[in-house]
């Protein structure tokens, strides 16, 4: 039996050898061989990991990336004061916005648009009241009142909470 090497010097080989890939990339036709692992909701591209749609952060080791959760709200309470809101997480001590910050709305019949990043089946919780303290919503400023449907399993989507009116 007799080989292709014995026929071909090793030069013409590798000269043809790249010849050949030269063709096949210039028509696209590149098979790009790739070991990238990324984590959960992360895509691999070239080496490096890219989030998909939805979601954000960064994934050097593979740790995956987070949810974005958005929440819009309507002040439709025609008594003079805005609405101050706040998230909350009740699987871990976060907030959103962080420490003694809260939403503002910015006034009546006016949409409030926040998206946050959180872990994913994480419970996030909504809490507000106005500006002059008189109405309470969801689990108000401080966490402490109670709801029954005012908390949110955190994953890629937009949360609708609704006209807060003054009833």
């Amino acid at each position: 039996m007799t080989s292709l090497h014995r026929f071909v010097p090793r030069s013409v080989a590798l000269i043809l050898l790249g010849m050949a890939f030269a063709i096949t990339a210039g028509l696209g036709c590149v098979f790009w061989a790739e070991d990238t692992h990324c984590g959960p909701y992360a895509y691999g591209d070239r080496g490096d990991c890219y989030c998909e749609d939805g979601y954000q952060g960064d994934d050097p080791y593979g740790a995956g990336c987070s949810p974005v959760m958005t929440f819009l709200l309507t002040d439709d309470c025609d008594d003079g004061s805005n609405i101050l809101w706040k998230l909350f997480s009740d699987d871990r001590e976060w907030t959103w916005p962080e420490g003694d910050e809260v939403y503002t709305s910015p006034g009546l019949d006016y949409d409030d648009l926040r998206a946050i990043t959180c872990e994913p089946d994480e419970t996030i919780c909504f809490g507000a009241e106005t500006e002059s303290g008189g109405l309470v919503y969801g689990v108000g400023l401080d966490f402490s009142a109670q709801c029954d449907d005012c908390c949110y399993t955190c994953e890629s989507r937009e949360v609708d909470l609704g006209y807060l009116t003054c009833n």
